[in-house]
């Protein structure tokens, strides 16, 4: 029995110590993925307990509604290790090196953000993906056209659906707090007009009266209709406004 617990031990360190060969495969074009990203801003994404364990894709560039350059990060394979239940902890060999493949790192990275998100649907999701290999931006442009379009239509459907809501929302209480960066971003990518698109939470006062967020120009409460400014207001009837 002693023999074989040694042969075993033996033959993870041989795999270990083989780990250089096989990172630099991983810098091949094959072994890798690339994960490409369509919204614009940066995307950070934590893997605890893996190695590496933060990931950071690159924003993508738009002009207008205009896509013009992509976002693009390249994943290879990710270490962990898991106790070993016949070996005492400390001592050597008590952790077994466990490899995830690129295409596993790169899926989880994506369905991670994608599921961590509201209003999404099969046709209306993150512009946030994922092809293997180790590809270029031209590579992706010439290899995946279609695919880089239908993902930048279903990203414009849930950018329009945050919209949609973010109007409701603050139509129903006039709060900026009830807004999203997200959904800010969203409405500028679309080119959408509204109050809340471009009002900062520095524009906006407390109403005294129904406690909700107003502009800081206003005289009376758009909500509860109560005089907020009483000078302004008496300067306006005394000119006849």
């Amino acid at each position: 029995m002693s023999d074989d617990l040694d042969k075993y031990f033996e033959d993870e360190l041989a795999k270990s110590r083989s780990a250089p060969a096989l990172a630099k495969k991983a810098g091949s074009r094959k072994y890798a993925c690339t994960v490409i990203n369509l919204l614009p801003f940066e995307l950070p994404e934590e893997k605890p307990m893996m190695l590496p364990s933060v990931f950071r894709v690159p924003e993508a560039r738009f002009e207008g509604n205009k896509l013009v350059k992509l976002g693009i990060l390249h994943v290879e394979e990710g270490v962990h290790y898991v106790p070993n239940p016949l070996v005492d902890e400390g001592r050597p060999g008590s952790s077994i090196r466990q490899i995830t493949p690129p295409t596993e790192m790169a899926r989880s990275i994506c369905e991670d953000y994608t599921s961590a998100h509201i209003e999404t649907s099969e046709t209306a999701q993150p512009g946030l993906f994922w092809v293997e290999g180790r590809l270029t931006e031209k590579d992706l442009i010439e290899e995946y056209p279609d695919l880089i379009s239908d993902r930048l239509r279903m990203q414009f459907n849930w950018f329009r659906r945050l919209c949609a809501l973010a109007d409701a929302d603050f139509k129903k209480n006039r709060n900026m707090l009830s807004v999203s960066d997200l959904q800010r971003s969203a409405a500028k990518i679309l080119g959408v007009r509204a109050e809340w698109v471009e009002m900062q939470m520095s524009e906006y006062v407390v109403c005294k009266f129904c406690t909700t967020q107003i502009p800081t120009f206003a005289i009376k409460c758009p909500n509860c209709k109560e005089i907020v400014d009483k000078e302004a207001y008496d300067k306006l009837v005394k000119s006849g406004v």
